[in-house]
């Protein structure tokens, strides 16, 4: 048994599509943020006067403007270079690195896609990469090779499979089965020429609700099996590029795409069409392990075997634990947020809602605390949909005020929320004074109670 599975991990396979891969994903982790420049999404981390933070991290210290324009610089340059393959491992970690800053320098910019890229950005700082057409093979830096050990592909198909996995089963809730959330997305672009009135049609949320739920849970079996892969693939294309043209989403759909087309067989580079086939062909050899992979020999030894297994068991069991967690919480996850990070609960839920805190001062005095006088619009809005943001808010104001000379003993929040379409309801009590809360991993209890039953 475990002699099998030492062969099936560690068996040469052809080489191309681990450098199609570093080319398609270090562009893409580039261009998303050179895109955050252009459209001024770094704004969200030079401008706000606060900074929320995850538990733990909260002894972060704000960047300058010029520190989160460096971090963005870095992230672009060092996407190219992994793309070339130019000091390839220092590159890819320092992507990667620069991925998880901006994931721990502001909890509300937290984006599955972003967490998605820190990770591949790691794991392909672990993987040979730069063997074959890279700066660091014409430079001597790296021998060439034409092979890589199958693990390092099994690894990212893991980690596709992973994705697609459970952004299916977090379909299966109430009101993603009754179409609510794609409903009111749907309904919003009525104003598109031409497709604006079949999108906003009721039919179309439903066949949206359940296809997505069908292609999420049948997309990468279909594409392990080599007679439905095509038929599989080009369903894939069908839907992200929907996702392109409905909701935008950055390069995560194009990104989507290079992921789902390394289930092909190893070598699919080299037979792409045109230019990009003959590139391939041109910079990567035949190798003979693409003919006879069942009788090359591993070049791992026993004892490098024994750690990759035990680090790439501890990864998958992270990965698989991880997304799982919220079901220690008993609430619904979509109201409480808890778990909900991390989790791959991919565009699953809308949430509208508005929260005022008063601040109650030694004398007696209440004075009113508006979100948008401290936060930018994304940051007073994801407020709004998470109690710990909330929480976190209240602690801040209140070091704000003793800042200012004044002490309040109380803090309070008037908050309403709407999930899915119901009816807005109040996410935590107005007479709960937070500054007598503190944060924690454990379940909040006085948060207020869902408006649906749970939807786990």
């Amino acid at each position: 048994m475990l002699a099998r599975l030492k062969f099936a991990l560690f068996r040469p396979v052809a080489i191309a599509w681990l450098v199609y891969f570093r080319l398609g994903a270090g562009f893409l982790m580039a261009l998303e943020h050179a895109g955050g420049l252009v459209i001024g999404r770094v704004r969200n981390y030079t401008e706000p006067q606060f900074h929320f933070r995850y538990l733990g991290w909260e002894w972060l210290p704000a960047l300058p403007a010029p520190g989160i324009y460096a971090v963005y610089g870095l992230i672009i340059l060092a996407g190219l270079a992994v793309a070339a393959g130019w000091h390839y491992r220092l590159m890819a970690t320092l992507l990667s690195l620069g991925y998880v800053a901006l994931l721990l320098l502001e909890e509300t910019e937290y984006i599955n896609h972003f967490y998605l890229y820190a990770l591949l950005a790691a794991v392909l700082a672990c993987l040979p990469a730069h063997r074959a057409a890279s700066a660091d093979v014409r430079a001597g830096r790296v021998a060439p090779a034409a092979t890589t050990p199958a693990w390092t592909r099994l690894v990212v198909l893991f980690q596709v499979g992973l994705v697609y996995l459970f952004a299916a089963l977090a379909k299966l809730n109430p009101d993603w089965l009754a179409a609510r959330p794609l409903g009111i997305w749907l309904g919003a672009k009525a104003h598109y020429p031409l497709l604006g009135p079949v999108l906003a049609a009721a039919p179309t949320a439903w066949l949206m609700s359940y296809g997505g739920l069908l292609f999420d849970a049948l997309v990468v079996p279909l594409l392990l099996i080599r007679r439905t892969r095509p038929w599989a693939f080009g369903l894939a294309v069908f839907f992200h590029l929907t996702n392109v043209v409905v909701f935008g989403l950055g390069t995560f759909p194009w990104f989507s795409l290079l992921l789902t087309s390394l289930f092909f067989a190893p070598d699919f580079p080299r037979h792409l069409p045109g230019f990009v086939g003959r590139w391939f062909r041109q910079r990567i050899p035949l190798a003979d392990a693409e003919t006879d992979a069942g009788t090359q020999v591993s070049p791992h030894s026993q004892y490098s075997q024994h750690w990759l297994l035990t680090g790439l068991t501890f990864y998958l069991l992270v990965q698989l634990a991880l997304p799982l967690r919220y079901l220690l919480y008993l609430g619904q996850v979509h109201w409480t947020e808890e778990g909900h990070r991390f989790s791959w609960h991919l565009m699953l839920r809308t949430k509208s809602g508005s929260a005022v805190f008063r601040v109650r001062l030694p004398d007696g005095r209440e004075e009113v605390a508006l979100p948008a006088t401290y936060l930018t619009r994304n940051q007073a809005n994801k407020l709004t949909h998470s109690p710990d943001l909330i929480l976190q808010f209240a602690h801040l104001l209140a070091r704000n005020y003793q800042h200012r000379g004044l002490r309040p003993v109380a803090i309070y929040c008037d908050s309403w929320l709407s999930l899915n379409g119901h009816p807005p309801r109040p996410l935590v009590s107005p007479q709960l004074n937070l500054l007598g809360l503190k944060r924690s991993l454990k379940p909040y209890p006085w948060v207020e109670p869902a408006p649906t039953t749970d939807t786990r």
